[in-house]
């Protein structure tokens, strides 16, 4: 097993952290002899990642423009990618299917299948509305319950939200929390500034971003904010004062905003990992979080929580971080030395022996 090469088919998506994600395990998997066919979805990758993906030695990489199961009308599409995946199975023969999306199991698979439950449009609901999902959703909750159940082994980033997974989904697979990772740079650090870095999408109800842009006024600070204010569903500019839109950022330009930045903040209402706070905190800023049960199982001791509802308590606890240089700083060195907790090498390492557990398992039921 050590010699022979593990043969992987993995999807992921062009449109989130998903595909930060696959590209860092991608990435970290190669020194355990792993080859991964990485099949992309939900929309045609930019030429940024058609490079980042090809310049991955271990990396296959297909890619199409189907709709991912969360999106609009877009059944037509699954369909389609379902037969377009199995065509790519039938040919790859892979040891291990390990899917970031839901909807492309099939019952011909002789091959373990793992599903990462990296979020659903259920568990978002009730995170952001506070309510259940509305019933033109069902069809997608019973897509997402079927395909975890179809699964050998489901994967969640953190224990808090495979909680909420299998109480939303009453799914009856194995399951087990793998941290997502990240390759923090370990170059010089830069020296540290006096503004507030936040990313997110203005957007996205989840990402909470108003709340900043409320508060950004009475912080001494200015506040930047890593991400696009056009919605390019409408076309429409977001109006929101007092906090300076960065556009859409490369890694690198990302990195040197984050070795800068004293503060990171995320006013998020939903998040069930979060790699663009590791990313942070690997590059040693202190951290505002959002008091949510995952945030707090990451970074519980490392960083001041809030109340995402509560604009006085937000801008309490950025005040407070912002009047204590040593505090900050304190903050600041805790931070970096939690992320180090969620490596890439590590989550590289939780993926490889869940492979290879499965495939011994599966070698010991075949020669009973």
């Amino acid at each position: 097993m050590e010699d022979k090469k593990t043969k992987v088919l993995m999807t992921t998506d062009t449109v989130g952290g998903v595909w930060v994600y696959s590209l860092e395990l991608c990435r970290a998997l190669a020194q355990y002899n792993v080859q991964v066919h990485l099949v992309a979805l939900g929309a045609w990758p930019s030429p940024a990642q058609q490079v980042e993906a090809e310049k991955i030695p271990n990396v296959t990489f297909y890619k199409s423009d189907y709709k991912l199961e969360w999106m609009e009308n877009p059944w037509e599409d699954v369909e389609r990618s379902r037969k377009w995946i199995n065509c790519i199975y039938q040919t790859v023969q892979p040891d291990i299917v390990h899917l970031n999306n839901y909807a492309h199991v099939e019952e011909e698979w002789t091959a373990p299948v793992v599903t990462v439950f990296h979020s659903c449009v259920q568990t978002w609901w009730q995170a952001v509305k506070g309510v259940n999902a509305p019933h033109e959703w069902d069809r997608y909750a019973k897509i997402v319950k079927e395909s975890l159940e179809e699964s050998t082994v489901v994967v969640a980033p953190t224990e808090a939200i495979l909680k909420r997974a299998k109480d939303m989904h009453h799914f009856t697979s194995e399951s087990k929390v793998i941290y997502n990772g990240r390759k923090i740079s370990s170059e010089a650090q830069k020296p540290k500034e006096e503004f507030i870095l936040c990313m997110g999408r203005m957007w996205d109800e989840a990402k909470n971003l108003p709340l900043l842009s409320k508060i950004a006024e009475r912080l001494p600070w200015p506040v930047y904010v890593a991400g696009e204010d056009i919605n390019p569903g409408t076309g429409v500019k977001c109006k929101f004062k007092n906090i300076k839109f960065l556009g859409k950022l490369s890694s690198k330009e990302v990195q040197d905003w984050m070795q800068r930045a004293s503060i990171f903040v995320s006013p998020t209402r939903y998040e069930p990992f979060g790699l663009a706070i590791l990313e942070a905190a690997g590059n040693g800023c202190a951290l505002v979080l959002s008091n949510l049960d995952t945030l707090q199982e990451l970074w519980h001791d490392t960083a001041l929580f809030f109340n995402p509802e509560d604009e006085a308590e937000a801008e309490k606890t950025i005040i407070r971080l912002m009047e204590s240089p040593n505090f900050l700083e304190e903050l600041s060195i805790k931070s970096r030395e939690r992320a180090k907790n969620y490596s890439a090498e590590k989550m590289a390492a939780g993926y490889n022996s869940l492979y290879r557990e499965i495939l011994e398992k599966e070698k010991n039921l075949m020669s009973i």
